[in-house]
């Protein structure tokens, strides 16, 4: 309560100095104040809408610049990128066609290399074929069973046949029944389709009388082909002794430079061909 009432008093006398200084303060001249007129104030309503219209437009136009610029940039930016990426794209694809082609050109040279290998041995393999059978189409057989009958052709031996058709210049089956004359550069000797001991005999001799008389035969036999062998040719004698050793074979490096021994008719064909190798480097000597 007492704090209110000095509220208060104090208020109170504020306000009456407040009225004292207010009198003794001499009040200005009041200088009057021109009144608006209602033309004046639409004249400057206008001026000021003008104001904010071109403002706006001003506004409008440089967003709308700005907006342009920004289109114009982007338009460039992408043009730029597009430009870029075609760049790199081309770039790209060619150093990949360069690089297929270089993998290409790499591939097909070692393919190229190692085919021309490949052919050039099989060339040079064909080439060593044709070489040796060139060989055998410049030798001449005589093939000789020697029987004392005439031969028919239906009496020809099988060896004989598969011989005729090996491709040799020429082959000849001589018949024993004559005084033969040999002008090949092989001669074939056939003691095995000849019988060197008749089945009487193998029936009344023994063993070592057999073994005895193959051998006389066989001698007698060679005898008669070294006779009319010419000098350079190769002698061939096709015989299956069995367990005998025949001795008038092992005598041949005695009375005739090169021959060769064969007891099967395939052993017989390689024998024959490995002749006539012989026979033809011989006779180029």
């Amino acid at each position: 309560m007492h704090l209110s009432y000095l509220f208060n008093l104090t208020q109170n006398w504020l306000f009456q100095i407040s009225i004292l200084v207010a009198q003794a303060t001499p009040s200005p001249t009041a200088t009057p104040k021109p009144v608006p007129t209602p033309g004046a104030d639409v004249e400057l309503l206008k001026s000021q809408i003008q104001f904010l219209q071109d403002a706006n437009t001003r506004l409008n136009n440089s967003f709308g610049s700005f907006i342009s610029a920004i289109n114009l940039s982007f338009v460039a930016f992408g043009v730029i990128f597009a430009v870029a990426g075609a760049v790199s794209a081309y770039l790209f694809n060619q150093s990949l066609k360069e690089a297929r082609q270089m993998v290409r050109d790499e591939v097909e040279r070692k393919l190229q290399a190692s085919v021309s290998k490949v052919v050039g041995q099989q060339v040079d393999k064909l080439k060593q074929i044709l070489d040796r059978e060139e060989v055998l189409g410049n030798i001449s057989v005589d093939y000789i069973l020697p029987q004392d009958q005439a031969l028919l052709n239906d009496d020809y031996p099988e060896e004989y046949l598969l011989l005729a058709e090996r491709g040799f210049k020429a082959t000849r089956i001589l018949d024993a029944s004559k005084r033969i004359k040999i002008y090949s550069n092989v001669a074939v000797l056939d003691l095995v389709n000849y019988k060197l001991v008749s089945d009487s005999e193998r029936g009344s001799l023994k063993e070592e009388e057999i073994g005895k008389l193959v051998e006389k035969r066989v001698s007698e036999k060679i005898k008669d082909i070294l006779n009319a062998l010419p000098n350079k040719a190769v002698l061939v004698v096709y015989i299956r002794p069995g367990k005998q050793r025949i001795n008038a074979i092992d005598e041949l490096s005695q009375k005739v430079k090169y021959y060769a021994s064969a007891n099967t008719p395939v052993n017989l064909m390689g024998t024959i061909v490995d002749s006539a190798y012989v026979a033809d480097a011989w006779n180029k000597c």
